[in-house]
Formats: structure tokens, sequence, C-alpha cells
């Protein structure tokens, strides 16, 4: 990424193509992201990109909404980095719900910590080998928790056993499902693992204990933290804002040298269930999982989007390449 300081009003082409090409290491951004960027001279606009979505696998639009929040976050942090900070229009015209934000970068000083998280956007992996026995401490939870509440959303740890165990048994069940496992691999997947798997789903049953058989009194430990995202609000603006925050908290995980994976898509039931007894009332948006690697492990190396900086943009004006 480079290292110059602005010396004008407008970014220059080198930064916006490097900030762009953070938010293709977003979490989500698969072989084909879900969202592209239009330049115009003083600002990058985000859109949806319904052709790369099928409207029967996310018809309300949850799933590609959260993934284009994490870029957007992305994006913002890596122009952080570079000198500029970015005042952010989410939905800027209703009548245009793929128009999901509008950033206009300006000349100045980042806030504290986001150079680091800008720092850790190449060195994220979505880990979903199980984990070390060693518990995350607290005071990184409180990190993460600080990081989502920064983007506007809450991060709850899961702590109640009965709760925990029938996270763990949904996020099983999903995982036993053909038509679950394809869908869930079409918004999450975001490593040559998951890619090969085709299931993020049946890995975070590993990852965050392991699935186990009804009626057993609590899943397997590796000591994981397993911890529900979730947002006052449950419309377009509320996905886009836990997608931001989501790109927060596993960055952040990052830093602290913490394994990370989640998963976004849920059942109907399970959302009720865990409005009930986790959030509080406010709408769920995604699990997460963080922990210790196992000592020893080798780092997984990552693979990178087969999209590239000129796939995602594009002049404001020219005709959308994409359907958006």
């Amino acid at each position: 990424m480079p290292n110059s300081r602005p010396n004008s009003r407008v970014p220059s082409p080198a930064a916006v193509e490097a900030a762009v090409a953070a938010a293709l290491l977003a979490p989500g951004a698969s072989d084909a992201p879900f969202w592209h960027w239009r330049i115009g001279y003083r600002t990058l606009h985000l859109y949806a990109d319904p052709a790369r979505c099928r409207a029967a696998d996310d018809p309300a639009g949850r799933g590609q909404t959260l993934a284009s929040g994490t870029a957007l976050h992305h994006l913002r942090i890596a122009f952080a980095d570079l000198g500029w900070t970015c005042a952010v229009d989410r939905l800027p015209c209703p009548p245009e719900p793929d128009h999901l934000a509008v950033v206009t970068p300006r000349p100045g000083e980042p806030l504290p910590g986001e150079v680091v998280l800008a720092r850790s956007i190449a060195r994220r992996r979505e880990d979903l080998r199980p984990y070390g026995g060693r518990p995350v401490p607290s005071d990184c939870l409180d990190r993460l928790s600080q990081a989502a509440a920064r983007e506007g959303a809450v991060l709850h740890p899961v702590e109640d056993r009965a709760v925990r165990r029938y996270l763990m048994t949904a996020i099983g069940e999903g995982a036993r499902v053909p038509a679950q496992m394809r869908r869930e691999e079409a918004y999450v997947r975001s490593t040559s693992l998951a890619a090969a798997q085709g299931v993020l789903v049946s890995a975070a049953a590993g990852a965050a204990g392991n699935r186990f058989p009804r009626g057993e009194a609590e899943p397997r430990s590796d000591g994981a933290s397993l911890m529900v995202l979730s947002t006052p609000g449950d419309d377009h603006l509320a996905w886009l804002r836990a997608g931001e925050a989501l790109s927060s908290v596993l960055l952040t995980a990052t830093v602290h040298e913490l394994s990370s994976g989640w998963v976004s898509r849920a059942s109907r039931r399970l959302r009720e269930t865990l409005a009930d007894r986790v959030t509080l009332g406010h709408a769920p948006q995604a699990v997460l999982w963080a922990g210790r690697p196992p000592a020893g492990v080798k780092r997984l190396q990552r693979t990178r989007s087969q999209a590239s900086v000129d796939d995602v943009l594009e002049p404001l004006q020219a005709q959308p390449r994409h359907g958006g």
C-alpha cells in the first residue's frame, strides 16, 4: 500500500487503487464480489451487483448488503492509512436501493487504531480449523466489543451453556442440509479452504465447538469464544453497518493474534431465539468465533480474490458493466 501522505485535495489514482484493492480482501469477497465501485472526481460510490447474487438465495439482500459493508469498512481504513479521512453517506438515494454509499475522502489524520487495523488487512485469515484450548483473554474480548460499538453494532458473548448448545446444534443442523451449504458458501467463502470445502457452516461447527449428537450435555470446546453481532434495527442500513462492524471486529481479532471466523445466514427461528436470549431484542446479524491458534500450527496461506481492481472499479458516468 502506498505510504505517501496526500498533497492535494483529491486522492491520487494510486491511492484509490490501493484502497479498492484493500476492499477486495474484505470478509465475504469471493471470486466475484457482490459489489463494485464507481469513481467520480472527489467521490467513490459503492453499488451492490444484483447480477452476482441470486434473488432466490438472498431475497431481501441481507447477505449481499452485509458483505458490501465489510468492503466499505476496509476501504475506509485503507484510506486512513494513506492520510485520508472518509465522509460516508450511506444509502444516499432511496429510489436506487443498490446505491449503498458515497465515500468522500479528505486529507486528515487517522483516528486512533485505524492504521493498525489497516495494516492487519493483509494478515487476516478466515481460519476454519479447530483452535487451541487456551481461552481468549477478557481484555481481548473487550477490544472486540469496542470495535463493534465504533461501527454502531453490539457484540454479545454467548456465555449461557444452554444457548451455546442450542446455537451450535443449529449450526450443525444447518451444515447437514446441502442447499444451505451451497447458499452459505456463496456469501462468506474467503479462503481456498472454505472454497474447497464449499461449506462454511460445517466448518463453523468444527471451529467453535464441533458438531455433537442430540442430547449431549455440552458441545466439546476448543477454546473458541462464540459471539453474536447485532444491530438495533434490521433494515438495509442496519445490514450495511453490521458489515462494517464485522470487518472491524475481525481485523481487531487479527491485531490481537486471534484466529476467527463467521457466518451470517440463519433461520428465522434461530434469529428469534438469539434476539430473545442473547441480543436482548436487537437484530442478530452474524455469529462469530475467535480463539488462539493451536501451538505449532502453520499459518494459513491467503488465497486472494480472482477479481482485480479493474473488475470492480469504473467511472461514475460509465455504463454499468455488471447491471448495477
